[in-house]
């Protein structure tokens, strides 16, 4: 492996783990001696209202860190060594956030959130030690497929990490890096039910060509960039759906599809295939705009009266989901900021080659 990887799934690791510290201590506020021991959480009992959905969420959540520590730490240390150490790393991790919860009194240590965790890394490093090895057949395709580089394995979290946050139950779906509670930003325009529907359409227009943009450039060979492009917007879709039900307990899978959503989809999948014949430093610019206008308008558009959104959908409560809530949401928020990074990183590499 080269010495490039482990060093970048180190700061992507390193990066990971700062937002699962800030969205697991979120809101920082209100901190008190708790009212027993600290690992008291330990010894509690399971509690009843414990789902497998709601395990499979919080095992989802440290999945990448394992992964990321896995690739980390190989080299040096062997592929069992790096997973066992890897598991260690995050379950510690998880067990001092867990600890640190117990003097938050909006927050709730919880014994299923250590052992859902750790199950989590465990996974995400096994993956990474089953995908690694130079003789599978994934491998072989993914050398063939997608660019080689410190980028290539870059793009190839972005496009999972996209996967991930569609976990998140926006309002506007498909939308991303939405701050107007944080920075307190104002809408630009008054709600109309038609203003409403062209920024859904909107949203869902931009992230559909952004992320198609994106894969498109990530792939090498032109010919395997249709079908990555088609899985990804089949996860994407697949996630929505998912997290609609098991989240947000709507009672079809496919309720977040409003017709605004469903007109931009569609509208963004004829768009993009128009740019896919364009030079790829072409449509990594474009993906940059497309990506930025996005987030123009998830944070220009006012909130829904109308939306029948329960609130904790929109702001994780205190419940043993919280840390995926939250983990979920600060990684909609920063996904567009890195897709952008990465980019430019992209068109620099591309204008760099080009004058060799």
């Amino acid at each position: 492996m080269a010495t490039g990887k482990p060093r970048l799934a180190g700061f992507v690791a390193l990066a990971y783990t700062v937002v699962i510290v800030y969205a697991s201590l979120q809101p920082f506020a209100g901190w008190r001696m708790p009212p027993g021991q600290v690992l008291g959480f330990l010894t509690a009992p399971w509690p009843r209202y414990i789902t497998a959905a709601d395990i499979a969420l919080n095992v989802a959540a440290y999945l990448p860190l394992g992964t990321m520590l896995f690739v980390a730490l190989r080299p040096p240390l062997r592929a069992a060594g790096a997973l066992v150490l890897a598991t260690l790393i995050a379950t510690g991790l998880s067990l001092a956030l867990e600890s640190v919860q117990m003097f938050l009194p909006v927050r709730i240590a919880s014994n299923v959130d250590l052992l859902s965790n750790g199950a989590g890394a465990a996974s995400g490093a096994l993956a990474a030690w089953l995908l690694t090895r130079e003789s599978t057949p994934l491998m072989a395709l993914r050398a063939r497929a997608v660019r080689g580089n410190a980028l290539g394995n870059c793009g190839l979290i972005l496009i999972a990490l996209w996967i991930l946050v569609q976990f998140h139950p926006a309002p506007l779906a498909l939308g991303s890096g939405d701050l107007r509670e944080a920075l307190g930003l104002p809408p630009l325009f008054a709600y109309t039910p038609q203003s409403y529907l062209r920024a859904e359409a909107g949203v869902a227009a931009f992230a559909v060509m952004g992320i198609g943009l994106l894969v498109s450039v990530l792939m090498r060979p032109q010919r395997y960039a249709m079908p990555a492009i088609a899985l990804t917007l089949l996860l994407t879709l697949a996630a929505k759906s998912i997290a609609a039900v098991t989240l947000g307990r709507a009672a079809q899978w496919l309720q977040w599809l409003t017709p605004g959503v469903a007109a931009g989809t569609a509208g963004g999948i004829v768009l993009f295939a128009l740019m896919l014949r364009l030079a790829p430093v072409a449509r990594a610019a474009l993906a940059i705009f497309c990506i930025a206008a996005g987030v123009c308008i998830v944070n220009a558009t006012p909130e829904n009266p109308y939306q029948a959104v329960p609130v904790f959908m929109l702001s994780p409560q205190p419940t043993h989901l919280a840390n995926f809530g939250h983990i979920v949401r600060a990684l909609s928020q920063l996904w567009p900021l890195a897709a952008v990074i990465w980019l430019f990183a992209l068109l620099r590499s591309e204008r760099v080659g080009a004058a060799h």
